[in-house]
């Protein structure tokens, strides 16, 4: 009786593919340093001014990218794919391409729609998009939050930074 034993080697990647995550916030994060810090930003801007966001954003993604790399460090997420009749595991990806595609889409969506609809429009259906693409299944209340979302940022850059968001149709119609 022979008894065969299927071992998979494990690198120190195995799990850890999720580090292209914080990598690209990282690179995000140095993008936006780097656009701050190029900023012309006219004498005429006001306090806060339109450097704080971006300085902000860049921050929250280093922050993020720290805490999401120590995550994947500290506990690598290993998926087992089981075996097959034969005793060989499973290989390949595990993507979620629906998840993928209608994030995707969604921002496509926004970037044709911002200018004829208008921030508060177009960024409702990003955020309702994306809202989809992670699993909501509570369409209208989403879509709500979505339009109050969207609402409330262009409220906070207007008020608090003086800076104006595409109006698209709203304006015409105000």
């Amino acid at each position: 009786m022979t008894t065969t034993t299927t071992e998979t080697s494990r690198s120190f990647w195995t799990g850890r593919s999720g580090l292209i995550v914080p990598a690209l916030l990282v690179a995000l994060g140095v993008f936006l340093v780097y656009g701050t810090v190029t900023m012309e930003v006219p004498a005429t801007a006001t306090s806060p001014g339109p450097q704080v966001f971006p300085a902000i954003v860049a921050g929250g993604c280093f922050v993020v990218a720290v805490l999401v790399a120590i995550q994947l460090m500290v506990t690598p997420e290993v998926i087992d794919r089981g075996v097959d009749d034969d005793g060989i595991p499973h290989s390949g990806s595990v993507s979620n391409w629906r998840t993928l595609s209608i994030t995707v889409g969604s921002v496509a969506v926004f970037i044709a729609l911002l200018d004829p609809l208008g921030w508060v429009l177009a960024g409702a259906v990003l955020f309702w998009g994306v809202s989809i693409g992670l699993g909501g299944r509570r369409y209208v209340f989403d879509a709500a939050v979505a339009l109050l979302v969207s609402s409330a940022i262009q409220i906070a850059f207007s008020a608090g930074l003086g800076l104006n968001l595409p109006g698209g149709v709203l304006a015409q119609i105000f």
